[in-house]
């Protein structure tokens, strides 16, 4: 009977030994419910540095860099705008004082001619600014676009992540209500209640069906926990991209709040830019108007007749891309001449061949050049520019209409044309090389007629045009150009 009584107790302690585990286990997973509970509740997470403050940071510092940048040509065009606001002052003030006496004045013309140049920068300056301007709005509207589809499409993603959320928190309910449940029953029922069941037990058959069904029920518990821990782990998972998403997307409709509300200051920068525009160029052509009438009234008084300065810009650029697409396309004489030569005889027969030829290959006597309107050798309008400052190419030989125009070295006629406006009609000739190896070329414009053709071979001071006052011109005179090589230089340099 001892001994029975002895077996039963042992197989109590070693069942207890057993089952301390599993009820360390149950008391370990009661105290850690609050937690779990907690984790349950919404919290906000920290948006990492991947898409926090570094990314901000960095694309801050890039931004300031940038804007370093802008404020340093911001800075230059406001300076440079200032310093012409105060040049127009200046000429407006003088102008004012000149009117006083009179207004057909070369010094009054000048001056009124910089106010003129005076605008033109500023409306360079406009225009340029609008271009830019343009250009920025464009990139813009880019990136607008690819922000309003990154938005729409991170929208989609937030609304499936919190669809996925919502079904998990249904979910997870109610297994987290069941383990709730059990938490409390284990903890009114305490574990020394389950001791005391095992221990109460008569027989050991009593005592093992008892145990079964506590290892049983245990064994659904931790289960059970199993599952809520998993759920929490999807949940916090679920969440915390959520959250992560959510970040992007505000920071992602921020920056296109900002993008357009910079479209629209610089949408409104273009339009104030515009109208200023608008008015500067219709102040613009009341002064060039003026400028020319006065200037034609001046030249018809002291017979220094020249070219008007306010010719369109844009029909000078294609006259000249004329003139040079021209020049660079002329084959020189070396180009023309195979033979090359070997002794001093050959070089005789070449100096002698040179001097009968049409024109020069590499010698300097090309340089030595006549007036281009015999007897007329005063100068109304020099070179490199008008009294005022503007540019001007060659010079000008004021001449009664009709007066002989003659090829200041011999050569031939390369180009004829006859405009309404630029050099009207005009003749250029080609005179070969100089000692250097440039093509030398004349050009003689504004006549009132052209007496040869492309082609022809002239000799100096042979008479190639009759001068007048077509294209460009306040009067009657002959302007002349020497270009090397294409470039315009100083042809008083050359005439004797």
């Amino acid at each position: 009977m001892k001994t029975k009584k002895l077996s039963f107790l042992l197989a109590i302690i070693m069942t207890l030994m057993t089952f301390v585990p599993t009820l360390a286990f149950a008391k370990s997973t009661t105290k850690q419910a609050p937690s779990t509970t907690a984790a349950h509740s919404v919290s906000a997470v920290t948006v990492t540095d991947e898409f926090g403050n570094a990314v901000t940071d960095e694309a801050g510092n890039l931004v300031t860099q940038q804007a370093e940048v802008d404020s340093q040509v911001q800075k230059s065009l406001e300076e440079q705008q200032k310093e012409l606001e105060e040049n127009l002052a200046a000429a407006d003030k003088k102008l004012a004082e000149l009117e006083k006496s009179s207004k057909v004045t070369e010094e009054y013309i000048d001056t009124l001619d910089q106010k003129i140049g005076y605008v033109n920068d500023q409306l360079t300056i406009l225009e340029n600014q609008n271009t830019k301007v343009q250009s920025e709005i464009d990139e813009l509207m880019v990136k607008i676009n690819d922000n309003e589809k990154n938005l729409t499409a991170l929208s989609e993603e937030v609304d499936a992540v919190q669809s996925e959320l919502d079904a998990l928190q249904a979910q997870f309910q109610s297994v987290y209500d069941a383990y709730c449940y059990r938490l409390k029953v284990m903890y009114i029922s305490g574990e020394f209640n389950i001791i005391s069941a095992l221990i109460s037990c008569k027989d050991l058959s009593g005592f093992l069906t008892r145990y079964e069904m506590i290892k049983s029920v245990s064994k659904s518990d931790s289960e059970l926990l199993a599952e809520v821990q998993s759920q929490m782990a999807e949940i916090t998972m679920k969440k915390d991209g959520l959250d992560e998403k959510r970040a992007q997307l505000r920071a992602v409709r921020d920056e296109l709040d900002a993008q357009k509300a910079d479209l629209v200051s610089k949408q409104n920068s273009i339009e104030k830019n515009s109208q200023e525009i608008a008015s500067k160029k219709a102040s613009l052509a009341t002064d060039r108007a003026e400028s020319d009438r006065l200037l034609a009234e001046l030249t018809a008084q002291n017979k220094q007749y020249t070219e008007f300065r306010n010719e369109d810009s844009a029909l000078m650029e294609a006259v000249e891309k004329e003139i040079q697409d021209l020049i660079a396309g002329v084959k020189t004489s070396e180009e023309a001449t195979t033979a090359v030569a070997s002794d001093e005889k050959n070089a005789k027969k070449e100096s002698e061949k040179e001097n009968k030829s049409d024109v020069y290959s590499k010698s300097d006597a090309v340089l030595n050049m006549t007036y281009p309107v015999p007897s007329y050798h005063l100068i109304s309008a020099g070179y490199p520019n008008y009294s005022s400052g503007k540019y001007h190419g060659g010079i000008d030989f004021p001449c009664a209409t009709g007066s002989k125009v003659v090829a200041a070295q011999k050569g031939i006629v390369i180009t004829v044309k006859r405009l309404d406006y630029s050099y009207g009609y005009y003749v250029m000739v080609y005179h070969g090389t100089d000692k250097s190896g440039r093509s030398v070329v004349t050009l003689y414009a504004h006549n009132s007629s052209i007496l040869v053709s492309v082609g022809d071979t002239v000799k100096k001071g042979q008479t190639i045009a009759k001068s007048g006052s077509t294209g460009n011109s306040t009067g009657p005179h002959c302007h002349f150009e020497v270009r090397l090589n294409g470039g315009r230089v100083n042809p008083k340099n050359y005439l004797s």
